[in-house]
């Protein structure tokens, strides 16, 4: 096998956090009604303005508030104004700043203890409480060479890709300017801070079968820093950044001394969707239309990873059926009005009508992923395997002994997770790893209550050749 290294990749990578195309964009999407429709350029220029602070300086924003309103609503935007240099760097800075300002929430003692207290972090395990599975003989004594005979210890390096939910925004947050914060080490797929028994991830569980796993950030952090290591997910992206935050990724992999790209098994979660359904469906001409866009990104970042990561095993999860926003049950008032801000699509009265069309999308769009998932061209090397994770398919949430929604799984916008509904995002992510292709379960239940285990009959993560 040729020995890959970053220079052999045949792509540049854009220098932009493409996250702030989507961000300008859903700004002025959420408040255009507020503006009358003469002078539409001026006007948006003067709501981002209010926005930001002067730290960008006047000249730049008007640039980006104007190149944001220049995308065509009717397809998938492709490289624009927002995507040179200049804007990037000044980007860059306006974020150093504002996280720098808010400061850290994930390893703050007192956020955790605040946290404790309303309930919003999981059961606390003492260290001589045992782990919940027997991690004998599950790291195999020879380093498999069939992703179909690959058990939980032999992930060597761990990785993923996504939006705010996989940065881990909000974990620890009690206050909402708190929830910009990327709590990135307690990200349900890829967060290492501390261990199961205080934050139960993927990571921190797959440490119980291999401590040396490698790959996982385990502090706050925007995903240019390099504590962010494998974690590429940027708060705000949607389906059409996936290919650029898989090139990152692959690009981070081949730099790192760490990886050993051709003989560690790496495995890599991905989640996409949120933002497609909330910010962008209901400003589309053709909504239908992001399906075919979708699949053309979703190929795309699989293909990367099939032609450049060898032993790799991909977990793509279902996308979050953000509808469930609209069923939830004695909202705070505060997150009535977060969720308009956050979810227009859905939850804006002038989108009513369209709810139920975009609801069939989001289940025509995991249809897809799952089509996508089971593709033959995924599943040709021995050594590489996408398997569909479905867990947030036919999504419930808790409740509490009221018949109220439980928002104590619930950060202070009531639309990212707190610690412990990324708790419970890992456990059922966990579950359906070691569930049988055509058998894994569509819907969570409260962390803790069922947490499989790899026995010496199937000590192997499922996949469609040992399904």
């Amino acid at each position: 096998m040729v020995s890959l290294t970053s220079s052999h990749l045949p792509f540049t990578l854009i220098p932009l956090d493409r996250a702030l195309q989507r961000n300008s964009r859903k700004y002025l999407r959420t408040h255009r009604h507020k503006l009358p429709r003469t002078h539409t350029h001026a006007r948006n220029c003067t709501a981002m303005a209010s926005v930001y602070p002067r730290t960008l300086g006047g000249f730049t924003l008007l640039l980006l508030a104007l190149a944001a309103t220049i995308t065509p609503g009717g397809g998938q935007a492709l490289i624009t104004p927002l995507d040179s240099p200049l804007l990037a760097t000044k980007y860059r800075g306006f974020r150093e700043v504002m996280f720098n300002f808010i400061g850290q929430t994930g390893n703050n003692k007192n956020k955790f203890l605040i946290n404790l207290k309303k309930g919003k972090v999981q059961k606390q395990f003492g260290p001589e409480e045992p782990f919940f599975c027997n991690t004998t003989g599950m790291r195999s004594e020879t380093v498999p060479t069939s992703v179909d005979r690959l058990r939980p210890g032999d992930i060597d390096i761990i990785g993923a890709i996504g939006d705010s939910l996989t940065a881990g925004n909000g974990a620890m947050a009690t206050n909402i300017l708190e929830v910009l914060i990327e709590n990135k080490g307690l990200s349900w797929s890829i967060g290492g801070q501390g261990t199961w028994r205080q934050f139960l991830t993927l990571p921190n569980i797959l440490k119980e079968y291999n401590p040396k796993l490698y790959g996982y950030p385990t502090k706050d952090g925007l995903s240019t820093r390099k504590a962010s290591l494998f974690n590429a997910a940027e708060g705000g992206a949607m389906s059409q950044d996936i290919p650029y935050q898989a090139r990152n990724l692959v690009k981070r992999m081949l730099s790192d001394r760490k990886v050993d790209i051709n003989n560690h098994w790496k495995m890599i979660t991905l989640m996409i969707g949120g933002n497609d359904f909330c910010a962008e469906i209901c400003y589309m001409a053709t909504p239908e239309k992001i399906l075919q866009y979708h699949e053309k990104n979703i190929v795309s970042a699989l293909r990367t990873f099939r032609d450049y990561l060898p032993r790799t095993f991909v977990n793509l999860a279902a996308s979050p059926k953000v509808d469930i926003l609209a069923r939830f049950k004695n909202k705070p008032q505060e997150c009535v009005s977060m969720h308009v801000i956050e979810c227009p699509c859905l939850l804006a009265t002038r989108f009513r009508k369209q709810r139920e069309r975009f609801v069939k999308l989001i289940e025509d769009w995991n249809m897809l992923q799952m089509d996508i998932a089971a593709r033959e061209e995924f599943h040709r090397k021995p050594d590489f395997a996408v398997v569909y994770q479905p867990f947030t398919m036919n999504l419930t949430f808790p409740e509490t002994a009221s018949g109220d929604t439980d928002f104590t799984y619930m950060s202070l916008d009531c639309f990212h997770l707190s610690q412990k509904g990324y708790a419970l995002a890992s456990n059922a992510l966990w579950n359906n790893m070691l569930e049988p292709v055509g058998g894994k379960s569509m819907n969570w239940e409260r962390e803790f209550t069922l947490f499989r285990c790899p026995s010496a009959e199937m000590p192997f993560l499922r996949t469609p050749g040992n399904s």
